[in-house]
């Protein structure tokens, strides 16, 4: 269910990705930004979320909440979007959308989006130059987020979109306990 629910999301992002990129200037970041307050917004919110998830509250009274809540706030073309989502009663999607759109953005951008988890914190240098190396390697900007996970004993761990290079000394360990195992 969830798998079909991102696909009809991903269209819905292609969609607003298009006018976004259409429209110019910071558009784009603009809706990308409204998208992940609004989202912030409804999960934390947790009355909110029941009025937009119950079946039984049309879709006008909906497309008024969000119009009452976000007019003034978000961005004329996110507003817009959030109303075709409730007449469609498909605000549920928002998530999903959120997701697919920062993805077609960064495709769009020629961003590559990555992670590298390291036992012990790296200096900037380092980070500095994995980013760079990255770089050249993808041929994209690389946006990196740096995390510390001591469980990892020693080592790093890059994630780059469904690629995991994993250096760490747990990984190495995990992986001859396998083999041994498998004898």
């Amino acid at each position: 269910m969830r798998t079909e629910l991102a696909k009809i999301a991903a269209q819905y992002a292609e969609a607003l990705t298009d006018l976004a990129v259409t429209a110019g200037g910071d558009t784009s970041e603009r809706v990308l930004s409204d998208l992940e307050a609004i989202n912030a917004v409804v999960s934390s919110t947790p009355d909110f979320n029941t009025v937009l998830s119950h079946p039984s509250v049309s879709s006008a009274e909906k497309k008024q909440l969000l119009v009452s809540t976000f007019e003034n706030v978000v961005d004329d073309l996110t507003l817009r979007f959030l109303q075709v989502l409730a007449d469609r009663r498909r605000v549920n999607l928002l998530p999903y959308v959120e997701s697919s759109y920062r993805q077609l953005l960064n495709a769009r951008k020629n961003i590559a989006v990555a992670s590298l988890t390291s036992a012990d914190k790296l200096p900037e240098a380092a980070i500095e130059e994995i980013r760079t190396r990255l770089t050249q390697r993808l041929g994209k900007k690389v946006e990196l987020a740096v995390k510390v996970d001591p469980t990892l004993i020693g080592g790093v761990v890059l994630r780059v979109g469904d690629e995991v290079i994993d250096g760490s000394l747990k990984g190495r360990l995990e992986a001859l306990e396998a083999s041994l195992l498998s004898v």
